[in-house]
C-alpha cells in the first residue's frame, strides 16, 4: 500500500516536470508599415500638412491583435501582438501614405512640437471600427475632417472600407489591415488635392 503510494507520488511529480519543462508557444510581432516614395528623399518640398488627432476605439488600443468571431463576439490572441502601439503605426502609415500621395515631405504627426511651420491642411480621424476575420475580411469605419490653415473644418467625410483576407494566418490579416488603411490615405488625399488646388 505505502509501496502504491510511493509510485503515485513519483508519477505525479514526473508528469508535473513534463509539463514546466514542456515547450510553450512563441508569441508573433507584426507591424504596419508603408514604405516612403524615394522622390521626396531631400530638401523639403510640397504642402504643410499635420495629422491628428486619431482616435481609435478601446477595444483595439492594446497590444494583442483582436479578430472579431461574429458580430458581437471577439477574439484577443495573447500570441499574435503588435511590435509597437497600434496608434504609433497607423499613425507613421498615414502620414507616409499621405506624404506619397501628395508629393510633400511636409506631411507631420501631429501634435510635433518641434515644427513650427503654419499648416496648409490638417486631417483629424476618427475611426470607429478597424478589425477582421481570419480568411474572410477587415473592414475598417472612419470619420474623418479636413480643416484648412486656420483651423476651420473644410469638409467631414464617412469611410467604409473593406478588404479581403486571403488567407487563414494572421500574416494574411496584417497584409489586409495595411492595405484598408493605405485606401483610407487614399480617399483622405484625393479631396485633400482638390484643396490644395483652391
Amino acid at each position: 500500500m505505502i509501496l502504491g503510494k510511493y509510485y503515485l507520488i513519483i508519477f505525479f511529480l514526473v508528469l508535473f516536470l513534463s509539463a514546466c519543462t514542456g515547450t510553450s508557444k512563441n508569441t508573433e510581432f507584426y507591424q504596419l508599415e508603408e514604405s516612403s516614395d524615394a522622390s521626396l528623399i531631400g530638401v523639403e518640398k510640397g504642402c504643410i500638412i499635420g495629422v491628428g488627432p486619431i482616435s481609435l476605439p478601446e477595444y483595439i488600443n492594446r497590444p494583442q491583435i483582436v479578430t472579431r468571431q461574429s458580430k458581437h463576439h471577439f477574439n484577443v490572441s495573447e500570441f499574435n501582438r503588435w511590435i509597437e502601439p497600434i496608434n504609433g503605426s497607423i499613425y507613421r502609415l498615414l502620414v507616409i501614405n499621405l506624404s506619397n500621395n501628395l508629393n510633400s515631405n511636409r506631411v507631420y504627426w501631429l501634435p510635433r512640437s518641434d515644427r513650427q511651420y503654419p499648416l496648409d491642411l490638417r486631417v483629424a480621424i476618427d475611426i470607429g471600427r478597424f478589425d477582421g476575420q481570419l480568411g474572410k475580411s477587415v473592414t475598417l469605419e472612419s470619420r474623418w475632417s479636413l480643416f484648412d490653415k486656420n483651423d476651420t473644418p473644410i469638409i467631414t467625410q464617412v469611410s467604409i472600407i473593406n478588404e479581403t483576407v486571403k488567407g487563414v494566418h494572421y500574416d494574411d490579416l496584417v497584409i489586409a489591415m495595411n492595405q484598408a488603411l493605405q485606401q483610407l490615405g487614399e480617399e483622405i488625399a484625393q479631396v485633400a488635392r482638390v484643396q490644395i488646388v483652391q
